[in-house]
C-alpha cells in the first residue's frame, strides 16, 4: 500500500504541527491560570497572617490600657475600638475531641441503666456480670 502521491511529506507534517500549536495554547492557559490561583492563595494567606498579627497587637494595647488604668467607656468615648475576637474556623468534631481528651462521655462505673442502645437484650442474658437490682427485696414471709 502507497500513500496518495497528492499528499507530500511537508504538508502532512505542516498539519500535525498546526494541530499540536492549537492544543499546546491550551496547556500554556491552563499553566498560566494555576499559577495565578497559586500566587494569590499565597497572597490571601500572607495576609491573613499579617491581620492576625495586628489584631494581636491591637489586643495587647488595649489590655495594656485598661491594666493601665483607663476604662472601655473612656476608650470607646475617646474614638478607640476594642479589638475583635478572632473570626477563625469552627473546631471540627475532630479537633474538639482532641481538645476535650474524650471523643465519648464516661460511663459511671456502677450507674443505673447503663446499658446504651448498642447493648441488646441477648447480650445483657451473656453479660459475665451478675442482674443487681436496685429495688429493695422482700423476703418470701414463712407459710404457716
Amino acid at each position: 500500500m502507497s500513500i496518495s502521491p497528492t499528499v507530500d511529506k511537508d504538508t502532512v507534517i505542516a498539519r500535525a504541527r498546526a494541530a499540536i500549536e492549537n492544543r499546546t495554547k491550551y496547556i500554556e492557559s491552563l499553566f498560566d491560570a494555576a499559577q495565578a490561583s497559586a500566587d494569590a492563595r499565597e497572597k490571601v494567606a500572607e495576609a491573613t497572617r499579617a491581620a492576625e498579627r495586628a489584631n494581636a497587637e491591637h489586643a495587647a494595647a488595649y489590655k495594656e490600657a485598661i491594666d493601665a488604668g483607663w476604662t472601655v467607656a473612656e476608650l470607646t468615648g475617646s474614638g478607640l475600638t476594642a479589638p475583635t475576637p478572632p473570626t477563625g474556623k469552627k473546631a471540627s468534631k475532630a479537633s474538639a475531641k482532641r481538645a476535650t481528651g474524650r471523643g465519648t462521655p464516661r460511663r459511671r462505673v456502677g450507674a443505673e441503666n447503663t446499658a446504651g442502645p448498642e447493648l441488646q437484650r441477648d447480650d445483657v442474658a451473656s453479660s459475665p456480670a451478675p442482674d443487681v437490682s436496685t429495688e429493695p427485696q422482700s423476703s418470701p414471709a414463712p407459710a404457716h
